[in-house]
């Protein structure tokens, strides 16, 4: 017996059914959410959720995995040139 699946997953630009999580984003860069932070505090968000579903990893849409991918490298960059902005201050140089 052969079974077909129909109306698997989500229609595009609806958010995930599965508790809340979302999935209707589009991929943006690192560089993309260091220039936007409002997109980047609204993406961080979204990964929260994803990590907090308990869900292996493997299992998101991997435009998901991309963009928590690269707000984590924008905030990771974001910091570091605070940090590095701080020391140059504080150096004079």
């Amino acid at each position: 017996m052969i079974a077909v699946l129909t109306g698997c997953g989500t229609k595009e630009g609806e958010p995930s059914a599965d508790n809340g999580l979302r999935s209707d984003v589009e991929l943006q860069s690192a560089a993309f959410y260091m220039e936007h932070r409002d997109a980047l505090a609204e993406m961080d968000a979204i990964c929260t959720d994803w990590k907090g579903s308990q869900r292996p990893p493997m299992s998101w849409p991997s435009v998901v995995v991309n963009n928590c991918n690269n707000v984590d490298t924008a905030k990771t960059a974001i910091q570091n040139k605070s940090e590095t902005d701080k020391l140059r201050r504080e150096g004079a140089i």
